[in-house]
């Protein structure tokens, strides 16, 4: 059986030194394998996906709040 963490996340992104966008995004995250949660995953993948909505760069993104629904 595989596990589903749903999460909420509240971001900014910082570019050129000046915070450009504040937002807020939501993930279903479910790990490779049952048991190996791995929290450096999650917030990479939060950040990429903030990214990718925004056109920026994954290392501008910086997650505010972090809450498991």
């Amino acid at each position: 059986m595989s596990a589903h963490y749903f999460y909420f996340a509240d971001y900014e992104i910082l570019v050129g030194g000046r915070f450009i966008v504040w937002g807020q995004t939501t993930l279903d995250y479910a790990p490779a394998e049952p048991g190996a949660f791995d929290p450096a995953e999650l917030l990479n993948r939060i950040r990429s996906q903030a990214a990718n909505e925004h056109g920026v760069e994954r290392d501008e993104v910086r997650v505010r709040n972090l809450s498991r629904l």
